[in-house]
């Protein structure tokens, strides 16, 4: 869990050492300028027109974000590398974390990255406890999200039982049905948001529509143990956070939300009683 109290405060993942402190404490870092928390670069190519002037423009993508933190550390001139040496190992991981950053009249946001490396001098700025330094975050996912994401829980219903009855079987239905059960979130950002759904067994091929009328249609049985994670962004589908599921969902759909719209999401099944979290982030260029 991030730990940012004040505007203007920065951490790369939940444990990080936290930059730009109000704490008249040593050591600490004075954050004098970060770059690239305006919008990621656009992914372009060019066409001339043909016959006529003026080139074709398409650049509908975004590339990776790079965010970069120039700052200054004061330390204790009898030891200005140990805190260094810290975040040298932290910012030279490439295990993707959330790089945390609080604005002012804003929510705490984050962008997702990877270490980019941290840059630093030895001079003579050593004697007296001063160290100019800049870290780097490379993000792959180049959106920007509000944090905590929001979630919201929906569980299978319990099987209405209309119509007729029979003592014996027929290759017909007679009217026994698991209506449709939903629950709904908002994405308040300026971008769409793709949400993450856990489907938790026990469930016999579960189905979940969407409020524009999008259907995931899962072949699959789930246990009381199991879960299924269904990223709509990495359009992913996990088993037990360790196996692939992918072929299991028919056709080629995944949820999307526009900013500032409202995401229902309509939760079924043959039989079972689990149950369907839909958590997505507000997202932002």
């Amino acid at each position: 869990m991030p730990t940012l109290t004040g505007n203007y405060t920065f951490q790369f993942g939940d444990n990080g050492t936290v930059l730009n402190t109000d704490s008249m404490g040593m050591p600490f870092i004075d954050v004098t300028s970060v770059s690239g928390l305006d919008t990621a670069p656009l992914r372009m190519s060019t066409d001339e027109h043909q016959g006529t002037d003026g080139t074709y423009v398409d650049s509908p993508y975004l590339s990776m974000r790079t965010v970069v933190v120039t700052g200054t550390l004061y330390t204790d001139p009898s030891d200005p590398d140990t805190l260094l040496d810290s975040l040298r190992t932290d910012y030279n991981s490439n295990v993707v974390r959330p790089f945390y950053f609080q604005l002012p009249n804003k929510p705490l946001r984050f962008v997702n990255g990877q270490g980019g490396g941290l840059q630093y001098n030895v001079d003579t700025n050593r004697r007296i406890g001063i160290t100019p330094v800049q870290f780097s975050v490379l993000a792959g996912d180049p959106y920007i999200y509000d944090w905590p994401a929001t979630s919201s829980q929906v569980s299978v219903p319990s099987v209405v039982s209309v119509g007729m009855h029979f003592n014996m079987a027929f290759n017909l239905g007679f009217g026994g049905s698991v209506p449709n059960n939903g629950t709904t979130v908002f994405n308040a950002g300026t971008h769409t948001a793709y949400p993450t759904i856990t489907l938790m067994g026990p469930l016999v091929n579960p189905v979940l529509v969407d409020a524009y009328g999008i259907t995931m249609s899962f072949s699959i049985t789930l246990s009381a143990s199991d879960q299924l994670v269904i990223n709509c962004k990495n359009k992913s589908v996990l088993l037990n956070n360790s196996v692939s599921r992918r072929s299991s969902l028919a056709g080629l759909n995944w949820f999307a939300v526009p900013p500032q719209s409202f995401e229902s999401v309509f939760f079924s099944a043959d039989s079972g009683t689990g149950s369907a979290t839909v958590t997505m982030n507000n997202t932002y260029w």
